[in-house]
């Protein structure tokens, strides 16, 4: 029965390695071979012709800028609202904190149309303040490196704000306290207390707001202009089929990802600040002079009108019928046909249809790799188990459109992994997608429920005569599937309106939502392509609140 046992175990990791190495290390190292290929032989030809063309130079520098103008950028707007809402307290502070995580429920695709809605040449803001102040020109250009820092300040603050605010709330006042009353300056204080122990966090959000920078698609592809950086390089090179130039722009984009990993990894496992008094949170500091209490709430309700102003313009222009647009800048007529149309008309809710089904396909792909290998991460001493580890989190060093090159250099041809068959051109090939890229995610949640589990009930179970398959059913499963459960819905979130990879990987017969909505705004269908958007942050919304739940339930 032992023996039995070890085999099955055996086969199981063995099964879990086969898979992870062929759909995540493959086609990351089938890439690297395309880039080093050049007429069947190996050879550096299209690294020295990248590195000589200032073609190609200049979108990799444009790229290495953008990342790094994207952490400045969003450090100070995340930190600087991660302090004014935990250091400071004043009423509606919680709506606050919780309207604050919402760019992190918004399909990046949704958001840059929306942005251009409100801001674009002929913008709803930008057209108010031409008539408010009589002006004859657009009063700014929304569009290259500005407009594209724009958006990456709405949706990629979070990262900031979201460590930041953890590690406000893990400071010990006792030692502020402390420092404050032998006579140490709000500077010193800042420095020497405040800042070690925020620092493990401003380095993390920095490295995760870096590679997310870098490999920003969408915002440029849609609002960049002339501003060239290397994620639209490598979908042009795509689309003119020249592949290896295409998987040489990849394998230099997610080197510089991986190696920015690496280092914040280190970095992880090594700076780790504590105090030597316990005890005491952070206290709120009440806000006593009306003058400044005005002012902190006028800021609020500035931070909340900003947040809510994108998502306020999808839901009006989802109303609006789009040929009235082609004539007056500002909506007149309203009318739910675009609605009815998405839910009348099977060809324009096929998209909704085919990206429901895609993302429930990659989210439970995803719950069956991430349980078995949280569970060999967490709960085994296997010395195979780093090498598990390294491979679901292998992916979160990739740009999403390295992930779409790999997979189909990976899967252009019959191979082992694909059980000798072609991928491309398959329905499968855009949820394996979403799968690859949603992966280290799902571990990362379930490891916490695996973390959380404890092991005095499961002796107990086994002691009282229950056998594995009760105590797992009974024990175990109820205590890990709050934690399960969240993490399947975000997979399914962050997919539903996934963008990148779509434009990639997507065939006409699984059209995804977020490419309907592209070719909406592209044919002059604002408000269809305005709807979908709407449809797709309730959604988001409704599975969001619900991950919150599950979240908090398995702690």
């Amino acid at each position: 029965m032992y023996n039995q046992k070890k085999l099955a175990g055996t086969l199981g990791v063995a099964l879990l390695l086969w898979f992870l190495i062929g759909y995540i290390l493959y086609p990351a190292l089938k890439t690297v071979v395309v880039s080093l290929t050049e007429d069947g032989t190996i050879s550096l030809v299209h690294y020295s012709r990248f590195f000589a063309s200032e073609a190609n130079i200049s979108p990799l520098v444009n790229s290495i800028f953008l990342g790094f103008l994207t952490v400045i950028v969003c450090g100070i707007i995340g930190t600087a609202l991660a302090f004014f809402i935990h250091y400071f307290d004043f009423p509606g502070k919680s709506i606050i904190d919780k309207l604050l995580l919402l760019p992190l429920m918004l399909p990046g695709i949704v958001i840059v149309f929306a942005f251009v809605q409100l801001y674009g040449e002929s913008g709803l803001i930008t057209k108010s303040i031409e008539w408010l102040f009589g002006l004859e020109s657009k009063p700014y250009n929304f569009s290259g490196l500005k407009g594209i820092l724009f958006v990456h300040a709405y949706t990629q603050y979070v990262y900031f704000y979201i460590s930041v605010s953890i590690a406000i709330k893990h400071i010990d006042y006792s030692v502020v306290e402390s420092a404050r009353n032998l006579g140490a300056a709000k500077t010193k204080i800042f420095t020497s207390i405040i800042l070690p122990f925020i620092s493990p966090a401003l380095i993390s959000s920095a490295i995760i707001t870096f590679i997310s920078g870098i490999g920003s698609f969408t915002a440029p592809s849609i609002i960049g202009g002339g501003y060239r950086v290397l994620t639209t390089q490598i979908l042009l090179s795509k689309a003119n089929n020249y592949m290896e130039v295409a998987a040489t722009q990849v394998v230099i984009l997610t080197g510089i990802s991986l190696f920015l990993f690496s280092i914040f990894r280190n970095y992880e496992k090594r700076a780790v600040f504590t105090s030597s008094v316990k005890g005491v949170a952070i206290q709120a500091v009440p806000i006593k002079n009306p003058l400044v209490r005005f002012l902190m709430l006028s800021t609020a309700g500035l931070l909340i009108v900003t947040i809510l102003l994108p998502v306020f313009a999808i839901l009006l222009m989802s109303f609006v019928k789009s040929e009235t647009l082609m004539v007056n800048i500002f909506p007149r007529q309203f009318t739910c046909e675009n609605y009815l149309e998405i839910f009348t008309r099977s060809r324009k809710f096929a998209p909704f249809l085919n990206s429901i089904s895609m993302a429930l396909l990659a989210s439970l792909l995803g719950l069956a790799i991430a349980i078995p290998s949280s569970y060999l991460i967490v709960k085994t001493k296997l010395k195979i188990k780093w090498l598990v580890e390294m491979l679901v989190m292998l992916p979160w060093a990739m740009p999403a459109s390295a992930i779409a090159i790999n997979i189909i250099n990976a899967y252009n041809s019959p191979n082992f992994f694909s059980m000798n068959s072609v991928l491309v051109g398959t329905f499968i090939l855009l949820p394996l997608g979403y799968f690859v890229r949603s992966i280290p995610l799902m571990v990362k949640t379930t490891s916490i429920s695996f973390q959380n589990l404890n092991e005095t009930y499961i002796e107990a179970s086994k002691s009282l005569g229950a056998s594995q398959i009760q105590t797992f059913r009974q024990i175990v499963l109820p205590m890990i599937s709050p934690g399960l459960i969240a993490g399947f819905l975000l997979v399914f979130v962050r997919s539903i309106g996934e963008y990148t990879i779509s434009v990639f990987l997507y065939t006409p017969s699984n059209k995804p939502v977020s490419i309907a909505v592209v070719n909406g705004i592209f044919e002059y269908n604002i408000g269809l392509a305005m709807a979908y958007g709407t449809l797709l942050i309730l959604i988001t919304t409704i599975l969001s609140s619900m991950i919150s739940k599950f979240s908090t339930a398995s702690y």
